[in-house]
């Protein structure tokens, strides 16, 4: 992805704290008529209006005229609609790590049959042996038709879902929702789009969602997660890997987000992980296997890779429990309490030790 944007850097310019934007694109939160009318009447153009507005909120995708930049362009729609919720849309990544090494051990797999559990990443290489029986329904977000196969998107299925012989992810058997909201798109993991899938699988009826991606804060996703959190969906992030001196990275750093961080076959935090008051729960997530594009295997680290067992481990518990705080609840007899007692910025409230096996 990084690769793709440098290519093509006349595509993306730098919000207010220098991330990542797509150049001239801004997004509007349940604007008024009114605002409409002043934003055309300053040369915005209306590109589209974003799937999410049958689960609560309106998007409205606006260009800004010609010779401004993205961030004059912002301030400009704010000062005319102080009351307004604007922002850019800014672009995530996935938040793997590195990969190669030895792979690590983990708890036995639990039967996932029944549960729907989605995931919002990159492709998945659907006819990899370890999901080719998983019945993965996939859909794109990026405006291609096709799904474009990654290592990450066919990783994080594989740890949710895998089956293969002795490999087993943390809920085998269980129905997984996937969004590729990045595929061959050189505007890959827009804001937009991720707002667009979790509209997708509030209308699929998914409870759990795991997201390993990561980037800034965004008014666009804080107002779609909440609306999401709010109609009963567990939504599990990863924190994210620049290191420990950095914050949890959004989306797991939203207010009632589940934020996870990794841990290596000795419980030891992750040395790339980032911490802070968010971290909800620690999962193994360090040189732990995982299935690959290519069709083979591979020890990859990352808070990405820790995030799914997490998501799974609430998706099997949301079955017996009549709400999602209740199920949450319910993975506090699984926790191994981790660094100092009590809940920590490095390891949460400790490790889950239920749910989730790679080993071969």
């Amino acid at each position: 992805m990084q690769e793709r944007r440098r290519a093509h850097p006349e595509r993306f310019d730098r919000g207010r704290r220098g991330e990542n934007v797509l150049r001239a694109r801004i997004l509007a939160i349940n604007p008024t008529r009114a605002a409409m009318v002043r934003a055309r009447a300053m040369n915005f153009a209306l590109v589209r209006v974003a799937q999410t507005e049958d689960v609560g909120v309106r998007i409205v995708v606006l260009r800004a005229p010609r010779g401004l930049s993205t961030q004059e362009a912002l301030d400009m729609l704010q000062a005319a609609d102080p009351g307004g919720i604007y922002d850019f849309d800014h672009v995530y990544d996935p938040s793997g790590g590195q990969t190669g090494g030895g792979a690590g051990a983990a708890p036995p797999a639990a039967n996932g049959a029944g549960v729907r559990i989605g995931m919002i990443d990159a492709g998945v290489a659907l006819d990899h042996p370890a999901l080719s029986g998983a019945n993965i329904q996939s859909r794109s977000f990026t405006g291609e038709t096709n799904i474009a196969p990654s290592a990450h998107g066919t990783a994080i299925a594989s740890l949710l879902v895998g089956d293969d012989g002795a490999f087993h992810g943390a809920a085998p058997g269980a129905q997984p929702y996937a969004a590729d909201v990045f595929g061959e798109s050189i505007e890959g993991g827009s804001a937009e789009a991720i707002a667009n899938a979790l509209a997708w699988m509030a209308r699929e009826n998914v409870v759990v969602v795991n997201i390993s991606l990561t980037g800034p804060r965004n008014r666009v996703l804080d107002a779609v997660c909440q609306a999401m959190i709010a109609r009963g969906m567990i939504l599990v992030a990863a924190a994210g890997n620049d290191g420990p001196t950095f914050p949890v990275a959004f989306p797991a750093a939203t207010p009632g987000v589940i934020a996870v961080t990794a841990v290596d076959a000795e419980n030891r935090v992750y040395l790339s992980a980032n911490r802070g008051p968010q971290i909800a729960f620690s999962a193994y997530g360090v040189e732990v296997e995982a299935a690959m594009d290519d069709g083979d295997y591979d020890a990859v680290s990352g808070t990405s890779f820790a995030a799914p067992i997490i998501a799974a481990a609430l998706a099997l518990r949301v079955r017996s429990a009549s709400t999602p705080e209740q199920a949450i609840t319910s993975l506090s007899p699984s926790v191994v309490d981790l660094g100092a007692p009590g809940r920590d910025p490095i390891y949460g409230l400790g490790l889950v030790t239920q749910s989730g096996a790679w080993s071969r």
